[in-house]
């Protein structure tokens, strides 16, 4: 199930994903696992890490790379930056940590082609 979804959503966004370089993909009985490694259009590649839990994404991480792999922004609820006020939803742009509300893939893919425009 977690399979069919995450790919109608990469398709959604064939205009910016040029193809899926590494997908792995685990459900148990109420756990799924997401990670994956898109190339964008752009020569940037976008890692998505996701965890659903009953149907729920419980944690995420999604970065957004340059071809030289530095960072142009992630998004994550990593618990570590305690005093942002989405705390633990955060994004990282560049060096700096900003506030960020939840998102998803689709967020991210939406983000970026509105970015990329």
């Amino acid at each position: 199930m977690i399979e069919a979804t995450f790919r109608k959503t990469i398709e959604q966004f064939s205009d910016i994903v040029e193809f899926v370089e590494k997908l792995e993909l685990s459900e148990e009985e109420h756990i799924s696992k997401v990670r994956a490694k898109l190339k964008l259009f752009d020569g940037s590649i976008l890692w998505i890490r996701e965890i659903w839990i009953k149907g729920k994404i419980e944690i995420y991480s999604y970065y957004w790379l340059r071809p030289d792999e530095t960072i142009i922004m992630g998004w994550d609820n990593a618990p570590h930056h305690k005093k942002i006020v989405t705390f633990p939803h955060h994004k990282h742009v560049g060096n700096k940590i900003e506030p960020s509300q939840k998102v998803n893939i689709r967020n991210v893919l939406s983000f970026i082609r509105k970015f990329l425009e």
